[in-house]
Order: structure tokens, then C-alpha cells, then sequence
């Protein structure tokens, strides 16, 4: 799927699974999906991440958006399309998320990537496996809530073409992207 890291959902699962099987006091716990993101953000090019975020601000101007457009701690961008119930649940990184969504490519609007092609017609997936400018994001939401997140590219797929199964790039490097998503479920 292409907003998953295959590498990161089959591996930190599997180490939090084995590490409990160990009983030697010089081997490290594992690091928790928090660390991982507070890795994640301090390996984003700063200036990279400072110019993704002066386009992304120039298009949402352009679209008049902007008076509509909330930003998260560390500079998504995002509007509630449909609130969830003010007291409903919020995911942390370690909840298991059902959501909906649709890929955007900012730069062209072009879709890049759906639940639609899924045969249940949405993703469920820990919030620590999913792209950083998700795992910002969806902490904010309630259960029910549809938003579109405006994601920088170093919160996305960052300096990597993403192909299809056929090798076509349909996310080209240093791609700002929106998600329309629908938050369906939380775990």
C-alpha cells in the first residue's frame, strides 16, 4: 500500500513481539512508535520542510482556503470537512486506525492513490506505520471526522519516487500531497 513503510510495519511489530522473550538486561527495549516519530521529524530537512510548507500556504491562498485551515504542532495543514463528535475518540500512535482516504499530489491535483481500490473500501493500520504528516495529524481527529491534510514532503514520501506495481512514479520526489481522509474507526 503506498502510504505504509512495508519495512517499518513488519519489522517494529516483530521486535516488540520478540522483545519480550528476552531476558538479557544489556539488550534495549525497543523504541516506542513515539520515539520513532520524534526520529522520523529530526531526519526532515529543515529548509526543504520551510519551503514545502511557503507552497503549500501559497496554493491553500490561491484556492481561498485559507481562512478555513488549522495547523498541527509541527506545520500540517488541514481543514474539518465534517467534525466527529467533540468527545469522541482520538487515535494515539500506538491505536489502530480504519480510515478512508484519497492521494492527492498537491503540484497537480492528480490522484495518486485511494481506499476505493481496496477491496474494503478502506485501510486499517497502526498510526505509527503511516506517513509522519498522518501521525501529526490523525491525534487531533475524532473518531467520524473527515478532514484534508495539506503534507509537506518530508511528512510524506519525502526525497523518493514511489511507483506503482508496473514502476511507473505516480509520487514523484519532494512531493507536497492532500489526503481527503474519513476517520472510520479507532483501536
Amino acid at each position: 500500500m503506498s502510504i505504509k513503510s512495508g519495512l517499518f510495519v513488519f519489522f517494529i511489530p516483530s521486535i516488540f513481539l520478540l522483545s519480550g522473550c528476552l531476558n538479557n538486561n544489556n539488550v534495549e527495549d525497543p523504541i516506542t512508535p513515539d520515539q520513532f516519530l520524534e526520529n522520523a521529524l529530526k531526519e526532515v530537512d529543515q529548509t526543504k520542510l520551510a519551503s514545502d510548507l511557503t507552497v503549500i500556504d501559497d496554493s491553500l491562498e490561491m484556492w481561498d482556503i485559507t481562512p478555513n485551515i488549522l495547523i498541527e504542532p509541527k506545520g500540517v495543514r488541514y481543514t474539518i470537512d465534517e467534525a466527529g463528535p467533540i468527545d469522541g475518540t482520538k487515535p494515539t500512535l500506538s491505536s489502530i486506525i480504519k480510515f478512508k482516504y484519497t492521494g492527492k499530489l498537491l503540484s497537480t491535483g492528480a490522484v495518486f492513490d485511494t481506499s476505493e481500490n481496496s477491496t474494503d473500501k478502506f485501510v486499517e493500520a497502526y498510526l505509527y506505520g503511516l506517513i509522519i504528516g498522518f501521525q501529526t495529524t490523525a491525534p487531533l481527529l475524532t473518531k467520524g471526522t473527515k478532514a484534508t491534510l495539506y503534507i509537506p514532503s518530508g511528512y510524506g514520501y519525502g526525497s523518493v519516487d514511489r511507483t506503482n506495481n508496473q514502476g511507473v512514479v505516480v509520487i514523484p520526489k519532494n512531493s507536497n500531497l492532500i489526503f481527503e481522509i474519513e476517520l472510520l474507526d479507532v483501536r
